[in-house]
């Protein structure tokens, strides 16, 4: 027996087991029963007793890493430690034109008209209405054309929510005093902060959100952003040295929305709901969306927090490597939903000088020019002068897949329809979970996993993926000209078959397609086009364009159609897994799956069913 207490397990059983062997072997309890009821039970207290302190220190010591930490309070606060600020919950924001006719307005007409922060317009989503509110004061100039008169407020950018508005009175005798914005689901990119001298003050000076200690001293007016760990945000200021110090009584003015996120995305048409106080007659309002509402979105979740705090940190506010690049925007920046980041010498020719970037916004497929704009401006005094920031739109990639997979009939209870359109929504469920993003690979043997087990009776599958993009031709041979570039190298045919596919387009009241021809002693290929003429390929035009099979590239000119036409350009990808670059996007079209299915004789009719097996070709 030990004469020593191990004390290194962890588990109950063991812990008492151990306490028991320890106590037997002392010379003074050799002759009592541990296994009695008595004993045992003050054995159960004490393993209990150590158990529950061993997994204290256990859980403390998870929580003091931000790799391991669970409780959201403790990840924000190692976050803090890094510098990173988690994001808040986001309001949708819209533009829109606001046009105030008082053409016929009975009363003192004033020269000039504000709309003020929280000015509140209303728009319905999905049979709810939604108070939008503008972000910023605006002033329009009173315009007069004959009998008309207007004010016209070009751009007013709004958001989603009604503004909180809170007041704080400072205490300096409170130590490291804070000020909480009392909501969860305040946008704190709204935050407004405003200090008065004292309640009777009609002055107030405007605080900014403290980013860099470049040029900040004593004097400077900034505030400081964190959440908290009941899960709120608050505010704090300077100390007198690294920021400026509120005195005691000055009040703290804080205003901002609360939001419902991203429930409201997509509204895109508005009414005025709040009163001009200098106009109470008769005007008419018109409000024109020039950008629908989107950048909604929930507040920033535990793990994303867990992810981008080492990244944001390894960045330390400066845009040198392209993960800076992504660190930087991903913080200042909500309307993303995938980025990606990459060099300029790392084009297919390469652009020294450059930094690339690309993002799909969470609305939509690509950025406005005004979010544009906001991105170049949040880069403009972070990246290496000699390094200019361009914004490239998403390319997307369709994938078109003929599934063709066998089943035992004896093993379901479904018609083979059944199992075809369960089939097709397991390969939707793949797309929408794995792709459409900038590092979503389609990845063959995982997609021909789910399907195999989509349903037991399913015994074998092959999926033959293409790639495709569609094109508008035009009757003005100037403006068809198209560079298309896939999310891969390009698989070339052996012989005088064709690498490439089209649907047909009208050249003289004829169908006619696409097609291509070898390039001697070159991995490329020249596209031609040609007509069907007595079951035989007639090339009408033999020099239409160019492929580029190692760098994935179709280039297509020097044609016209009679009439403006969409067509779709297929090819086969020289491998059956599919990873993007750079700015590609793969996505899975819905109306290109194409799923076959078919008994498998040998499955369901054992060796008999080998006269009637068949298997399917790689290729069409």
């Amino acid at each position: 027996m030990a004469s020593n207490l191990n004390v290194t397990e962890l588990d109950f059983d063991q812990i008492k087991e151990n306490l028991k062997n320890f106590m037997k072997s002392q010379s003074r309890f050799k002759d009592y029963d541990f296994d009695g009821s008595g004993l045992s039970t003050l054995m159960d207290v004490l393993a209990y007793n150590t158990h529950y302190n061993a997994m204290l220190a256990h859980f403390a010591l998870n929580e003091a890493f931000l790799d391991s930490a669970q409780i959201r309070g403790n990840v924000v606060s190692r976050a803090g430690l890094l510098g990173y600020t988690p994001r808040s919950i986001l309001a949708p924001r819209a533009t829109v034109k606001l046009v105030v006719d008082v053409s016929t307005y009975q009363g003192t007409i004033p020269s000039a008209l504000v709309v003020e922060r929280g000015t509140k317009f209303n728009s319905v989503v999905d049979g709810v209405t939604y108070t939008f509110s503008a972000l910023q004061s605006q002033t329009a100039i009173l315009v007069e054309e004959g009998t008309t008169k207007t004010y016209t407020f070009d751009r007013i950018t709004i958001g989603q929510g009604k503004f909180r508005y809170l007041s704080y009175r400072v205490d300096n005798e409170i130590e490291n005093q804070k000020f909480q914005l009392s909501d969860a689901n305040a946008d704190t990119s709204s935050l407004r902060i405003r200090i008065q001298e004292n309640q009777d003050s009609n002055s107030f000076d405007s605080y900014i959100k403290f980013t860099t200690l470049q040029e900040i001293d004593s004097t400077s007016q900034v505030y400081h952003l964190q959440e908290n760990s009941s899960g709120f945000f608050q505010i704090y200021f300077g100390d007198g040295i690294i920021g400026k110090k509120p005195l005691n009584d000055n009040i703290v003015n804080l205003d901002y929305l609360i939001t419902d996120g991203e429930a409201a995305n997509g509204a895109n048409s508005f009414t005025l709901t709040t009163d001009f106080p200098s106009l109470t007659g008769n005007i008419n309002t018109t409000v024109t969306t020039l950008n629908a509402a989107s950048g909604g979105t929930s507040a920033e979740t535990t793990e994303s927090i867990r992810f981008n705090a080492p990244i944001t940190f390894q960045a330390q506010d400066r845009a040198v490597t392209a993960q800076d690049y992504a660190a930087i925007i991903q913080r200042n920046f909500a309307n993303i939903e995938s980025i990606s980041t990459w060099g300029g010498e790392d084009n297919i020719v390469p652009d020294y000088g450059k930094a690339y970037l690309s993002i799909k916004p969470l609305i939509g497929n690509t950025l406005s020019d005004s979010e544009k704009t906001e991105i170049i401006s949040i880069l403009s005094s972070k990246n290496t002068v000699s390094i200019t920031p361009e914004i490239l739109d998403p390319e997307f990639t369709n994938i078109e897949l003929d599934v063709i997979f066998k089943y035992n009939p004896a093993l379901t209870s479904r018609s083979q329809q059944a199992i075809e359109s369960l089939v097709t929504d397991t390969i939707l469920d793949y797309n929408f979970n794995q792709l459409n993003k900038f590092d979503g690979v389609f990845r063959h043997s995982e997609l021909l996993s789910l399907v195999d087990n989509s349903d037991p009776a399913i015994t074998s599958s092959t999926i033959r993926p293409f790639m495709y993009k569609n094109i508008t031709a035009g009757t003005v041979k100037a403006d068809n000209t198209f560079s298309l570039t896939y999310a891969g190298k390009f698989m070339v045919k052996k012989g005088n078959d064709y690498t490439l596919e089209s649907t047909p387009f009208k050249i003289g009241g004829i169908d006619h397609f696409f097609g291509d021809l070898p390039i001697e002693n070159s991995t490329n290929r020249k596209v031609m086009i040609y007509k069907v003429s007595d079951s035989a390929n007639q090339v009408v035009v033999p020099d239409a364009g160019l492929i580029d099979t190692i760098n994935g590239v179709i280039t297509l000119n020097n044609f016209v159609v009679d009439v403006p036409t969409e067509i779709r350009i297929t090819i086969a990808p020289d491998s059956l897994d599919i990873a993007p670059k750079r700015n590609q996007i793969i996505n899975i079209e819905a109306s290109r799956v194409l799923a076959s299915g078919s008994i498998d004789q040998i499955a369901y009719s054992g060796p008999s069913g080998t006269l009637d097996y068949t298997t399917t070709s790689r290729l069409r």
